[in-house]
C-alpha cells in the first residue's frame, strides 16, 4: 500500500521544521534528547491468555488430560480440582434431578420472535400443526401471534405478510414448541423448533425444548430457549471446547471435555442474570450455539451438537463444582491463561498445563498508535507515557495487569487492566507495555525509502506507518497480495497511488530513493529466483540506489523450499557491499514464534503482523547507528532563544556577554555587566565583533553570531530560564497553552508562572522538572505540538 503524498509531506514538514529548530550543527555537541522524553509513535502490547484468566484454562485442561513428558494424564474431577479445589469446593451431584435453563438468545433482542418447523407441528397453547409462528409484540407482555402453513420467516418488524392472525394482543410470555422438541432424545434437527435469524443470509437456528417470547424488566422485547439443563449443555460444550479432544491419546482428552462440562454446568446453575432468563448465549456468559443451523432456503443442515461432548455431559450428568454451603460454583473458565491463572475466587497457580497445551494465544502481541490512543482518550491531549501496575502473583511484566495510566501532556487517564483490554480489543488482561520511540530530530534524516513487497508487506501496512514511519518519514509503500520479485504483479485490483506491477516494474515505474527494501520471493520458484533477483539488481543498480535491502524468507512454509531462495540472497550480499540482507527467517524461527504465522508458515497473524513491522524498524536503526543509510542532509538546526536583540534577557544574554568580554578583551570600564540584559552597550559590542569576522553589523546575535562567539560548542548555552525575555518565550507559552490544554498568556516573559507550566510538562514527560526549557524540553515540547497538530 502507497503511503499518501499528503501524508508524507505532513511528516516531512515537521521534521524539517524539528531539525531546524534543534539538530545541532557539526560545531556543536548537545544533549540529545531521550527517547523517553519525547512522545512515543505509538506502544507495542505484549501478553499472555485468551481470555480473562480466572479458574479452569481450556487448553490447560486439554493438557492435564491427555500428559505431557513426565506427566501422566489427569481425569476430569483431578483437572477440576487443580482449577476449583480449595476453600471447600468439592465435585458433587446435584440432589433432585435435572434443572431448566432458560438461554436469552442475544441476537433477537428488541425483535419480534419467528419460529419455524420442518415437520408441520409448531404449536403455542391450543394453537398447532403449523410450520411457522411469529408472535409481534404490541405492547408491554402483550403480542400479536400469526401462523403460516409454509416455513417462513416474516419480518423482524411489521405485520408479517403471508401469515394468518390467530391470536390478537394475547398475554405473554408466548411458549413456541414442536411435537418432538421437548424429548432430550430427539436427534433429528426437523424435530426442533426453528428460530430465525434474519440477516444474509436468514438462517434457521434449531433448539430443544421451548422458544418463548417474552419482555425484560424494562418491557424490551427479547426471545428465550428454556430446556433441560443437561440438553442446554450440548450446545454449549463442542462450542466452548473442541470435541475432536475426544480422541486425543487414545482417548484419553474425553476428560477435557467432561472437565468442560462440569465447569458449564456449574456456571450455568450459579447465574441468575434477568427477570426472565437464567444466562444469555454469547462469550458475555457462555456460547450456546443451540442443536442445529442452517440458511434459510437451503436443506443442507449443520449439527451443532456431536456425540463426543454429549458423551462428556452425560458421563458427568448432575455434578457441578460445589462451594462449602452445598451451592454450585461460578466455574468461570478462559482459552489459555498463558501459564498462570489470574487469581480471585480460586488461587492464582502457576499452570504448567497450558504451558504444555501451547495454545496459538499463549502469547500475543499488539501495537496501538498513539493517534488511536489519543482519539480514545482525547482529554490527555498529545501522549506522552504508558506505563502499568500489576498485581505481583507471579509471571511476566510483574502478573496480570491492574491499572494503566495514560499520561498526556493535559492530562492523565488511569484505567483497569481490564478495562484497557477491552478499549482495545486485547486477547487478555495479562501484557506488559514498551513504547514506540520516534526517529530523534538531531539525527539527518535518511533518504527516500522504497518498500516493494508481497502479501506479507500488505498485510502489515498499518503496523509500519506506526512502527517505520515516524522514524523514517520518506517512504513510498508498494505492497500486494501475489506480487514477486519478476513476472507477477497484483492478483486484486489496487488504487492509485499503488502500481499493479512486479517488483523490478514497481523499481522502474518510481523515482530512485536512496534506499530499497524488497520484501518479496514467496510467489516466486526458488529453481528461477536466482535470475529474478539478478534481473531487481539491475533494475535497482542502474538507478544507483545507494543501499539495498532484501528482506529473507520465512522457511516454515512445506510447499516450497525458501532455504534456496534464502541461499541467493545469503550469497549476493556476501559480494555487493552496498546489499543488506535481514534475517527475518532467523529472527522469526525460535520454536514459540510459530504463534506469529497463520498455518502456511507464511502469512502473519494478528502477533506476526507487528512483530514484522517491529523488526524491520529495528534493523533499520541498526543500519543507521553503524551510517550504513544514506541521508538527505546534513545535521544542522537554528539555536531556540535566536536571534538575540536590545531588550531581551536571559542566561543566553549572560552567555553572551561573558564572550564578548573574552574575545573583545573588554576590561575596567569598557567591561560588559554580564547580569542578563541586553542594553546599548552590548549592542555595540555585538556590532563590533561581527565587523571583526565580517558578519554584517546588525547588533542582533543570530545564528552565525552565536556560533561565531564560539557558544555553538557548548551544551548548555542554548536554555531559557526564570527572568528570560524574548520571541521564543512567546513560542513555549503558545505551545505549553496547546498541549496543557490551559489557558496562558502569551507576553515573551519567562516568569514563576512559566516556570510551573515547564514544570508540569518535564514531569509528564519524565524530564528533570527544573522549570528551565534546555534542549531536552524544547525537543519535546515542539514534538508534542507537531503531534497535536496532525491529529
Amino acid at each position: 500500500m502507497f503511503v499518501p503524498r499528503k501524508i508524507r509531506a505532513i511528516v516531512m514538514s515537521f521534521v524539517v521544521c524539528a531539525t531546524m529548530l534543534v539538530v545541532p550543527s557539526a560545531l556543536e555537541t548537545p544533549d540529545r534528547a531521550s527517547a523517553e522524553s519525547l512522545p512515543p509513535a505509538g506502544i507495542v502490547i505484549r501478553g499472555h491468555g485468551n481470555g480473562h484468566g480466572r479458574g479452569m484454562s481450556q487448553y490447560g485442561a486439554y493438557a492435564w488430560a491427555t500428559g505431557w513428558p513426565g506427566q501422566s494424564p489427569l481425569n476430569w474431577d483431578a483437572i477440576l480440582d487443580f482449577y476449583y479445589g480449595g476453600g471447600g469446593r468439592t465435585v458433587a451431584q446435584v440432589p433432585g434431578g435435572e434443572s431448566v435453563m432458560s438461554t436469552r438468545l442475544t441476537v433477537h433482542d428488541g425483535r419480534q420472535t419467528a419460529v419455524v418447523s420442518d415437520t408441520p407441528t409448531l404449536s403455542w397453547g391450543a394453537f398447532g400443526g403449523y410450520s411457522s409462528m411469529i408472535a409481534r409484540p404490541v405492547g408491554r407482555n402483550v403480542y400479536d401471534v400469526y401462523a403460516s402453513n409454509a416455513v417462513s420467516c416474516g419480518s423482524t418488524t411489521g405485520t408479517p405478510s403471508g401469515f394468518t392472525l390467530i391470536a390478537s394482543r394475547a398475554t405473554g410470555p408466548i411458549d413456541f414448541t414442536t411435537a418432538n422438541s421437548q424429548n432430550p432424545a430427539a436427534a433429528n434437527p426437523s424435530d426442533l423448533v426453528g428460530v430465525c435469524e434474519v440477516g444474509s443470509p436468514t438462517r434457521i437456528r434449531y433448539y430443544r425444548g421451548i422458544v418463548r417470547a417474552t419482555n425484560d424488566a424494562n418491557g424490551a422485547y427479547r426471545t428465550v430457549n428454556r430446556v433441560g439443563t443437561e440438553s442446554y449443555l450440548r450446545g454449549v460444550v463442542p462450542r466452548e471446547s473442541p470435541a475432536s479432544w475426544a480422541d486425543s491419546a487414545g482417548g484419553a482428552g474425553i476428560n477435557a471435555l467432561r472437565a468442560q462440562a462440569v465447569a458449564a454446568r456449574s456456571y450455568a446453575l450459579s447465574e441468575s442474570r434477568y427477570s426472565f432468563a437464567k444466562t444469555c448465549d454469547s462469550q458475555d456468559c457462555q456460547v450456546y450455539g443451540g442443536a442445529a443451523l442452517r440458511n434459510f432456503g437451503s436443506s443442507s443442515v449443520t449439527v451443532l451438537e456431536d456425540p463426543r461432548s454429549d458423551r462428556a455431559v452425560s458421563d458427568t450428568a448432575n455434578f457441578v463444582i460445589q462451594n462449602s454451603n452445598g451451592t454450585p460454583t461460578r466455574t468461570e473458565y478462559t482459552s489459555s491463561n498463558g501459564g498462570r491463572t489470574a487469581g480471585g475466587t480460586f488461587p492464582a497457580k502457576a499452570d504448567p498445563g497450558d504451558i504444555a497445551a501451547d495454545a496459538d494465544r499463549q502469547s500475543w502481541t499488539r501495537i496501538v498508535s498513539a493517534s488511536a490512543i489519543q482519539l480514545k482518550y482525547p482529554e490527555i491531549g498529545v501522549l506522552l507515557d504508558v506505563s502499568t501496575r500489576h498485581d505481583g502473583l507471579g509471571g511476566n511484566y510483574g502478573g496480570y495487569t491492574t491499572e494503566v495510566i495514560i499520561t498526556g501532556t493535559a492530562a492523565t487517564k488511569k484505567l483497569t487492566g481490564w478495562a484497557f483490554k477491552s478499549a482495545f480489543d486485547l486477547p487478555a488482561p495479562w501484557y506488559g507495555i514498551s513504547h514506540i520511540a520516534t526517529g530523534n530530530p538531531a539525527d539527518a534524516p535518511v533518504g527516500s525509502i522504497l518498500y516493494v513487497g508481497d502479501s506479507v508487506g500488505e498485510g502489515i501496512t498499518t503496523h509500519f506507518q506506526t512502527a517505520v514511519v515516524p522514524a523514517y518519514p520518506d517512504v513510498n509503500y508498494q505492497a500486494c497480495v501475489g506480487r514477486g520479485m519478476a513476472g507477477a504483479g497484483c492478483m486484486n485490483p489496487v488504487q492509485t497511488a499503488s502500481l499493479n506491477l512486479d517488483g523490478v516494474g514497481v523499481v522502474n515505474a518510481t523515482t530512485t530513493p536512496a534506499v530499497a527494501i524488497v520484501q518479496l520471493g514467496y510467489n516466486d520458484d526458488p529453481a528461477t529466483f536466482s535470475t529474478e533477483v539478478q534481473e531487481m539488481m539491475s533494475a535497482l543498480m542502474s538507478k544507483s540506489v545507494q543501499r539495498i535491502i532484501f528482506v529473507n524468507m520465512s522457511t516454515r512454509s512445506a510447499t516450497r523450499d525458501y532455504a534456496r531462495s534464502n541461499q541467493v540472497l545469503t550469497s549476493l550480499a556476501a559480494s555487493n557491499p552496498n546489499v543488506t540482507v535481514f534475517d527475518w527467517n532467523s529472527y522469526s524461527g525460535a520454536p514459540e514464534r510459530w504463534r506469529w504465522f497463520n498455518s502456511d508458515g507464511v502469512h502473519l497473524n494478528l502477533s506476526g503482523q507487528p512483530e514484522f513491522a517491529l523488526f524491520l524498524r529495528a534493523q533499520l536503526d541498526a543500519l543507521r547507528s553503524q551510517n550504513l543509510l544514506p541521508v538527505s542532509a546534513s545535521s544542522s538546526h537554528v539555536v531556540f532563544g535566536l536571534p538575540l536583540a536590545q531588550n531581551n534577557r536571559g542566561r543566553m544574554v549572560v552567555s553572551v556577554q561573558r564572550r564578548l568580554n573574552t574575545v573583545l578583551k573588554l576590561k575596567g570600564s569598557r567591561r560588559l555587566p554580564t547580569q542578563g540584559i541586553y542594553g546599548p552597550s552590548t549592542t555595540r559590542n555585538v556590532k563590533r565583533f561581527q565587523r571583526r569576522v565580517g558578519l554584517p553589523a546588525t547588533g542582533k546575535v543570530d545564528r552565525a553570531t552565536w556560533d561565531a562567539l564560539g557558544l555553538g560548542r557548548r551544551k548548555s548555552a542554548a536554555v531559557l530560564s526564570m527572568g528570560t525575555r524574548n520571541s521564543a518565550v512567546k513560542s513555549v507559552q503558545r505551545s505549553l497553552a496547546r498541549v496543557l490544554k490551559k489557558k496562558i498568556r502569551v507576553t515573551g516573559v519567562y516568569d514563576r508562572t512559566l516556570v510551573n507550566h515547564v514544570k508540569t510538562y518535564q514531569r509528564r514527560a519524565k524530564i528533570k522538572a527544573t522549570g528551565t526549557v534546555n534542549y531536552e524540553t524544547w525537543t519535546s515540547l515542539m514534538m508534542s505540538v507537531a503531534r497535536l497538530s496532525r491529529r
